[in-house]
């Protein structure tokens, strides 16, 4: 049987419904016990290893749940990765028949949405560039923030429709991470939308490039 994944929530030792002054204080308490340089010279490679590790995660989930716009997304991502859990049936398929149906149905369709959408970027950038205070053109590019909107969500509910194979966890996960870097570029275009302030759109550019490559990493490790 498959080892349920632990949410930030649980890593936390938290409820969904706690306060932020809450998360800051487990987050906290749970740093100064598990941090890597804690123990350092007691532990060998391997746990120095997995302590790093721990750490890692425990900082997105502190990132995720302190932000109050994150949080509402990841609060709506477990929703439906329950729902996912609770419909998604494999008891006839082996591991190697769940990863290819996984990767065929859920992984591929999303990266491959989501690249497409980015890839839009450069071309959008350079319309808007001709004139940012042009009425027109602003909303045609508030239509193209709301088609990476719409993307996004798409993509992280495509990943929690079924139970993720343990052999893809690292490749969903890595895909998460390319899915949280967009959703902050899709943050920084909102912020453009404010203010016309350009330097927005240059940070979007270089979260939705590092998205990008996190995305790659993820169909490598989807390959292993």
């Amino acid at each position: 049987m498959q080892k349920r994944q632990t949410n930030y929530y649980q890593m936390l030792g938290l409820q969904p419904e706690v306060s932020a002054l809450e998360i800051k204080r487990a987050y906290r308490a749970l740093v100064k016990s598990h941090h890597p340089d804690v123990e350092y010279h007691e532990q060998n490679v391997s746990e120095r290893d997995r302590a790093t590790e721990f750490m890692m995660r425990l900082n997105q989930a502190y990132e995720t749940l302190i932000d109050k716009s994150k949080r509402a997304a990841y609060d709506s991502l477990i929703s439906a990765e329950g729902k996912g859990r609770r419909t998604a049936r494999f008891t006839d398929l082996d591991e190697s028949e769940n990863r290819d149906v996984y990767l065929r149905m859920n992984f591929h369709p999303a990266r491959q949405s989501m690249l497409r959408v980015l890839k839009k970027y450069k071309q959008q950038l350079s319309d808007l560039s001709l004139d940012i205070y042009d009425d027109e053109l602003v909303a045609t590019f508030e239509k193209y923030v709301d088609e990476v909107e719409d993307t996004l969500r798409k993509a992280s509910q495509s990943l929690s429709d079924r139970i993720v194979p343990s052999s893809l966890d690292g490749a969903v996960t890595m895909m998460r991470y390319s899915i949280a870097q967009a959703v902050d570029g899709l943050d920084e275009m909102r912020r453009f939308c404010q203010n016309y302030d350009y330097d927005h759109l240059h940070m979007a550019g270089n979260l939705f490039r590092e998205s990008s490559d996190l995305s790659k990493q993820g169909l490598q490790l989807s390959k292993r």
